[in-house]
């Protein structure tokens, strides 16, 4: 028999549910983030340059993977011994980066200022396992966790930054996101009352709009946002930008991300799905891994597993109930042979009325 080994790793998004955090956080929740350097906030090194993650303050202790992954890279230097320069002593001295997808894109997150790695290159690893011991190796001015969000590699590329903080917060927290029409880099956006936990936050009372100058710096894909603030207490807030005319309202619970702006047009939440469906898996031929996409009209129980061509099966991916909505499902196959495999789908609706079932072939090409 032929030993056979595969790795799943899925985020997958539900479009008829409220907007939530994607991954955890990678630090405990006593930890805060360093509300005085935000995202996209002008940088310390100058000019139209600006700050491409969030630092979150942990000292000398572990920091855990956000998200299921693979680590795509290891920047470690062994024998600074002293763990000051590390492996790149004019930016993010020791670091990883760990490779996830999500919605028909990999994104590569970005864990910088290290001690030391825990993990070693194209390691399978899973949200919460711990990964490294934070340090202040590299251009840093106290030890902390310097994190990234990057879309479709883990090299800086045009707009390819995203904000870390509508991505993860901590445990029973919200976060705001907004967009100030026609505002300038660095515009200043209040927020009354104070929204921050106590502890770990000391002080805050506004953010910036992005210093898109700097073109690695991005929206969010679907939140197309120019502010956010991560981490607000569960509450009703003014959201305002004196300078522009801007003001709104809102209101945040636990675990949500919410838009202070008015709806403009189809949001996020309001996606309908009027079918099942079971989409052709991308890319096709594959190598190692490759996306399953489907779509639940209603509420349903649903089994996706993949076979060989004999009828073996090779791997279940999704065997549970779901939410109406839109899912991608990640299989990496990292000792499978080449070949033709079929992958199926046998969906229960929770009403009992609807069955769905369909099956679909794919390509592993080594």
């Amino acid at each position: 028999m032929i030993k056979q080994l595969f790795f799943l790793i899925v985020i997958a998004i539900n479009f008829s549910t409220a907007q939530v955090f994607r991954i955890d956080r990678p630090v405990p929740d006593n930890i805060q983030t360093n509300g005085g350097y935000l995202y996209g906030e002008p940088s310390v090194h100058g000019g139209t340059s600006a700050h491409n993650g969030i630092d979150i303050l942990v000292r000398w202790d572990t920091v855990y993977s956000a998200t299921d992954g693979i680590v795509s890279f290891v920047g470690y230097n062994p024998t600074d011994t002293g763990a000051f320069g590390g492996y790149e002593p004019n930016g993010a001295g020791n670091y990883i980066f760990i490779k996830t997808y999500w919605t028909n894109s990999f994104y590569y997150f970005l864990y910088g200022h290290l001690t030391r790695p825990f993990v070693a290159l194209n390691e399978t690893v899973t949200k919460g396992q711990p990964i490294a011991l934070s340090g202040n190796t590299g251009y840093s001015t106290g030890a902390h966790l310097h994190f990234e969000v990057r879309k479709g590699s883990q090299s800086s590329g045009y707009r390819n930054k995203r904000n870390a903080e509508l991505w993860c917060g901590i445990t029973g927290m919200g976060a705001i996101y907004g967009r100030v029409p026609n505002a300038p880099d660095g515009t200043r956006v209040n927020i009354t009352p104070d929204p921050k936990p106590r502890p770990p936050y000391t002080t805050y009372s506004y953010s910036l709009t992005y210093q898109f100058a700097d073109s690695y710096i991005g929206s969010d894909d679907f939140y197309n946002e120019n502010y956010a603030i991560g981490d607000v207490k569960p509450g009703t807030y003014t959201i305002s930008a004196p300078t522009m005319g801007y003001t709104r309202y809102v209101t945040v619970g636990a675990g949500q991300v919410i838009n202070a702006d008015p709806p403009t047009g189809l949001e996020e939440n309001e996606i309908e799905v009027n079918d099942f469906s079971l989409s052709q898996n991308f890319p096709n031929p594959f190598n190692p891994s490759t996306s399953i996409r489907f779509e639940l009209a209603e509420k349903s129980y649903v089994q996706l597993k993949i076979f060989d061509l004999l009828g073996s099966e090779i791997a279940t991916l999704v065997d549970e109930e779901r939410s109406e909505g839109i899912y991608n499902e990640l299989f990496i196959a990292t000792e499978l042979p080449s070949g033709v495999y079929m992958y199926s789908i046998n969906v229960q609706s929770a009403e009992g009325n609807n069955v769905f079932r369909e099956n679909k072939k794919m390509m592993l090409l080594r």
